[in-house]
């Protein structure tokens, strides 16, 4: 999508690198992608080869800090602080709010809120601390539960940072410089688990992450891995969020200079550490 009118705006200053832009990416398993355009304050879809959108505005959703969809709507994570709200919406794919959730004390951004995931339940899912820890929402009864390890995909997910167990199958960081981790993001159909790793390769001079999605096949082999674009790559300070579609392709939000694109990333056999 081109930069602009008509497209997608940025605000905020390149000299100071405190520009705002899309940064937030979903794909529901229908094959939709979804971003969050915040300066548009509207999430857009692309199904197919069409585009449409969700008028945040109209919904009163003041800003958007995590999306996640499923075959039936989006999940979206509304935090602001003025006026305060801390809020999760089930927003149907028409635009329509399905139900709201209030977020209690104890589960907010400064409870280490990272970031939110569906199953095919339905199942709201709140990330915590870039996926070492969960809470499930369990209806208005029972409302959140926090949890260490996650049932989702038909595995039990147990974090054992920087390392990430799936079922019984342990799947190794091998940090370059032992900082990073694994985050769990599914498992295929075929039974092929898909995970993002973070590795820190140098502190000195200066601080170099290389984030990648990676492919294990169900006993833990290495089936592949594909970069992330490196956030120097992008025209705003975020990096670049991934999703991944159905058939277990990568694809990365790049918000450029002058044009924003979804990017299906190129995978190869071997890990990728530099």
């Amino acid at each position: 999508m081109p930069i602009g009118p008509g497209g997608i705006e940025y605000s905020g200053s390149g000299d100071e690198q405190e520009i705002t832009g899309p940064s937030l990416l979903a794909a529901d398993p229908n094959g939709g992608l979804h971003f969050y355009d915040p300066v548009g304050r509207r999430i857009l879809t692309l199904d197919g080869r069409e585009w449409t959108e969700i008028d945040m505005a109209a919904l009163d959703i003041a800003s958007v800090t995590a999306l996640a969809a499923n075959s039936q709507h989006l999940i979206a994570i509304e935090i602001f602080f003025q006026p305060v709200r801390n809020r999760i919406h089930r927003i149907g794919f028409e635009g329509d709010i399905v139900e709201t959730i209030e977020i209690p004390e104890g589960f907010r951004l400064e409870d280490g809120l990272s970031g939110v995931r569906s199953d095919i339940a339905g199942r709201i899912i709140v990330e915590f601390a870039g996926g070492e820890f969960y809470a499930v929402w369990n209806g208005p009864d029972l409302g959140f539960e926090m949890v260490n390890q996650l049932d989702v995909d038909g595995y039990t997910i147990t974090p054992q940072v920087p390392d990430l167990l799936i079922g019984d199958v342990l799947l190794a960081a091998e940090l370059t410089a032992g900082l990073g981790g694994l985050r769990y993001l599914t498992t295929t159909s075929d039974g092929f688990h898909i995970v993002e790793r973070q590795d820190v390769l140098s502190l000195d001079p200066e601080f170099l992450v290389v984030s990648t999605v990676e492919w294990y096949a169900s006993d833990g082999a290495l089936l592949g891995a594909a970069r992330i674009p490196p956030l120097q790559d992008q025209y705003i300070s975020t990096p670049p969020p991934v999703a991944i579609l159905p058939d277990g392709r990568a694809v990365a939000l790049v918000a450029l200079e002058d044009e924003v694109r979804l990017d299906v990333l190129p995978r190869q056999s071997e890990r990728i550490t530099k």
